[in-house]
C-alpha cells in the first residue's frame, strides 16, 4: 500500500470515528419507493364510492417510485424502501 492511500485510509478512519461520514442506502437520484396518503383518496371520493358501491374503493395509502433525496434519508425504512415490492409490504403501516 503506497503512503498516499494509508494516508487516506486514515483520513477516512478519522472521519468516521468523528461522525463525519455519511453512508448512504441508495446513490443520490436513484429510484426508491415512498408510501405516501393518496391524494385522490378524499372526503367526497370516499362518500360517492360508499353511495355507488356501498364500500370505498380508492386506496388511502399509494406507493410511488421516486428519486432519492436527503430529505427522504430520515424516512428510510419507515415509509421510503429500495424496492416497490418493500413499500407494498408497509402499505398497512401507521409509518
Amino acid at each position: 500500500m503506497v503512503d498516499a492511500d494509508r494516508d487516506e485510509l486514515r483520513r477516512y478512519r478519522e472521519e468516521e470515528e468523528h461522525g463525519l461520514l455519511l453512508h448512504l442506502p441508495v446513490p443520490l437520484g436513484a429510484a426508491v419507493w415512498r408510501v405516501r396518503e393518496n391524494p385522490a383518496c378524499h372526503y367526497g371520493v370516499r362518500q360517492a364510492e360508499i353511495f355507488l358501491f356501498g364500500e370505498v374503493v380508492t386506496p388511502r395509502r399509494i406507493v410511488e417510485e421516486t428519486p432519492f433525496t436527503l430529505r427522504l434519508l430520515d424516512e428510510w425504512g419507515k415509509s421510503v424502501f429500495a424496492t416497490e415490492e418493500e413499500g407494498r409490504s408497509h402499505l398497512n403501516d401507521k409509518s
